[in-house]
């Protein structure tokens, strides 16, 4: 799947929000919040005080994370570099291009992080190790 390109390669979001005496509702939309048509949803929940996930980057994907419930610490790195986000807030999304390695840590007790993907899981897309993860990255610069 094509992609457009995004101008801000890595973006967190403040997704729009309608508050009133019944509550909020906050909306996400294909091509208005991310840049992709939308093939798979999954989300992350019940994980452990302490253990980490993700450690590995899609050559084909690109992911919208939302945390839904709680917050997560995101670490992603690609060619320009590294950098850390606090996914907290249901109001907020975080785009991850292809070719970004990711990590996810400290999840609060109640942590759901609901991902809407740009294409179905195919293990052959996934790089899983960091090394390899790095000589990539080196041939696409």
């Amino acid at each position: 799947m094509q992609c457009p390109t995004v101008g801000n390669f890595r973006r967190m979001d403040k997704l729009t929000t309608h508050t009133d005496s019944r509550g909020s509702l906050t909306i996400v939309e294909e091509n208005v919040d991310f840049p992709f048509t939308m093939q798979r949803a999954y989300w992350l929940h019940s994980v452990p005080q302490g253990a980490v996930r993700g450690h590995h980057a899609s050559t084909a994907c690109y992911e919208y994370l939302i945390a839904v419930s709680g917050s997560v610490d995101i670490m992603l790195e690609d060619a320009n570099g590294r950098r850390d986000y606090h996914l907290e807030g249901k109001d907020k999304g975080l785009l991850v291009p292809p070719y970004t390695w990711i990590e996810l840590s400290n999840f609060s007790p109640d942590a759901v992080l609901m991902v809407l993907a740009s294409d179905s899981y195919r293990l052959e897309t996934y790089i899983n190790d960091y090394d390899d993860f790095l000589r990539s990255i080196r041939k696409k610069s």
